[in-house]
């Protein structure tokens, strides 16, 4: 603010944020890194034009801003994926919210305790169970893995 203040032009006051952006960068994410050519620039922020520049300057190398920059880190991550797929998760799908879900609770008489035990059932099958302190119906979880 105060460099616009004094009378600075609004293209010296962008152009010092941006070298400012790439001195945090270069000295704090790319510590120890050696940076060679060639040098390509993905994701949004590779849109900034001065940014690149800043970058140019600093590495004293031209920066590549490839065709499609915003999505080529997701392509190449999917690519990954697909190439070596990560191990099968519990996860049900989105569709999971059309399903029939309920949660029940009982009070459990096989002990002192007499715990409230709390039951999730997906289409009337049960799939979680949990509250009870000796864990004689949490234990059943493992089964429904």
């Amino acid at each position: 603010i105060h460099k616009q203040q004094i009378g600075h032009p609004t293209e010296d006051i962008v152009a010092g944020l941006c070298e400012g952006l790439v001195r945090n960068f270069l000295n704090n994410v790319a510590r120890g890194k050696n940076i060679q050519p060639p040098i390509v620039f993905l994701g949004g922020v590779s849109e900034n034009v001065g940014l690149r520049k800043a970058f140019e300057e600093a590495l004293g190398q031209k920066i590549i801003v490839p065709l499609h920059n915003t999505v080529m880190g997701a392509l190449g991550a999917a690519l990954l994926v697909k190439e070596n797929p990560p191990p099968k998760t519990k996860f049900s799908g989105f569709e999971i919210s059309d399903k029939d879900i309920r949660c029940t609770s009982f009070q459990c008489q096989g002990c002192p305790n007499h715990c409230e035990v709390i039951e999730a059932r997906i289409e009337g099958k049960v799939v979680a169970r949990w509250g009870d302190r000796c864990g004689k119906w949490s234990n059943l979880n493992s089964n429904n893995a």
